[in-house]
């Protein structure tokens, strides 16, 4: 066997792995929304914060919150970024707040975020759930 051959083998079946690991995460949105039965309404709009801000705006949050860590190179970022807003604006009960850990790195340290896109949801101020890479409607809902 070539050393190319082993190498493209390696290559498959870690992205296997990857694969396998983060499909099929459940719905972040469905988590938060289990939590916002009785939560006040909020605004459609994501809310663009800072490091300085995050506190204010996630973990001292009214309503259940999704935090987008997102950056402006990234891809998959842009790709999720409305699908994340339309998720949101079908419940209102659920706000979305958007971090650039290249402008913001300290709360992506704090909440180790080492992959883009990954999205967090928030209740009472403390993660209840993520994911991590793409998805689609179905999923985020």
């Amino acid at each position: 066997m070539s050393a190319l051959t082993i190498l493209h083998q390696s290559l498959r079946q870690t992205a296997r792995l990857r694969y396998h690991r983060l499909r099929m995460v459940p719905g972040v949105l469905a988590a938060a929304r289990g939590f916002a039965a009785s939560a006040a309404k909020s605004s459609d709009k994501a809310i663009e914060t800072t490091d300085k801000d995050f506190d204010k705006d996630v973990i001292e949050a009214k309503v259940p919150t999704l935090v987008d860590f997102y950056a402006d190179w990234c891809g998959p970022c842009r790709m999720l970024a409305p699908i994340l807003a339309k998720a949101v604006e079908k419940d209102s009960r659920v706000q979305l707040v958007k971090i650039n850990i290249d402008e913001n790195s300290e709360a992506a340290q704090e909440y180790s975020i080492a992959s883009l896109p990954t999205v967090i949801a928030f209740h009472n101020g403390k993660p209840v759930d993520q994911f991590v890479g793409l998805r689609n409607q179905k999923q985020v809902e």
